[in-house]
C-alpha cells in the first residue's frame, strides 16, 4: 500500500493539486499546517482532496487553529488525539507542535504531548502521524537549532513509522531506530511516497 504524505501545505491549493494530480496512491495523509491561519482554508483543501481521494487522514499543525478539527469535511478525518485502524495499521494522530517563538494558534507543552501519546491505542504496527519531528530527527532549522519536540523523541520506540512536517528545510527520511519521513513543504512542491509493506519511502518535488 501506498501512503502519500503531505504537509505544510499553507493554503498552497495549486501546489496541493499539482501534486495529487501527479502521484500515484492509495491513501493521503496530511501532517499538518493545511491552512495560513485561515481556518475557511480547510474547507478548500479538503474539496481539492475530495476530488482524487476518498479518504485522508491528517492532523492539524502549529499554524491552523483548533477550531477546523471540528467541522464536517467530504474526506478529511482528522485524528489529533486518536488512534484509527487502517487496513491492519494503527495510525494515531498528535497535531500542532511543541512551543515557538512565533506564538502560533496550536503549541502545547511536552507534558500535553506526553499524555495524548500516553491515551493511544496501540496496535500491532504503529504508525504516528505527527505535524512536529523528533526532537533531533530532521527537525534542524537554517539557523542550526534541533526544533522537534522531545515527547515525540522519548516515544519513538513505540513506533514502526513517524510521518511529520514542521521544518520545511529538513525534509528528508531517517530509517532508524524507526522510518521517519519529514515530505517537505506542499507549498514548495514537495511530497513523499511510502510504501509502508516494502519500509521505503522516497521523497518527490513537482
Amino acid at each position: 500500500m501506498k501512503f502519500l504524505i503531505l504537509s505544510d501545505i499553507h493554503s498552497s491549493i495549486d501546489e496541493l493539486e499539482k501534486i495529487l494530480i501527479s502521484a500515484e496512491y492509495d491513501v493521503v495523509l496530511i501532517a499538518g499546517d493545511l491552512t495560513q491561519f485561515r481556518p475557511k482554508d480547510a474547507r478548500v483543501v479538503d474539496k481539492i482532496v475530495s476530488d482524487h481521494t476518498d479518504l485522508c487522514f491528517a492532523v492539524h499543525g502549529n499554524c491552523d487553529h483548533e477550531v477546523i478539527l471540528y467541522e464536517n469535511y467530504e474526506v478529511l478525518k482528522f485524528i489529533h488525539g486518536r488512534s484509527v485502524e487502517f487496513e491492519g495499521y494503527s495510525i494515531h494522530g498528535v497535531g500542532g507542535s511543541s512551543f515557538t517563538p512565533f506564538n502560533t494558534p496550536s503549541e502545547y507543552t511536552e507534558e500535553e504531548i506526553l499524555r495524548i501519546m500516553d491515551s493511544f491505542t496501540m496496535g500491532d504496527f504503529n504508525i504516528l502521524l505527527s505535524h512536529c519531528p523528533p526532537k533531533g530527527i530532521l527537525d534542524r532549522t537554517y539557523s542550526g537549532v534541533h526544533a522537534g519536540c522531545d515527547a515525540i523523541r522519548k516515544r519513538m520506540s513505540d513506533f514502526d513509522v513517524i510521518l511529520c512536517g514542521h521544518i520545511h528545510e529538513s525534509h528528508g527520511v531517517v530509517s532508524s531506530p524507526c522510518l521517519v519521513v519529514n515530505p517537505g513543504p506542499v507549498m514548495w512542491g514537495r511530497f513523499a511516497i511510502v510504501d509502508i509493506e516494502r519500509g521505503k519511502a522516497e521523497l518527490r518535488k513537482l
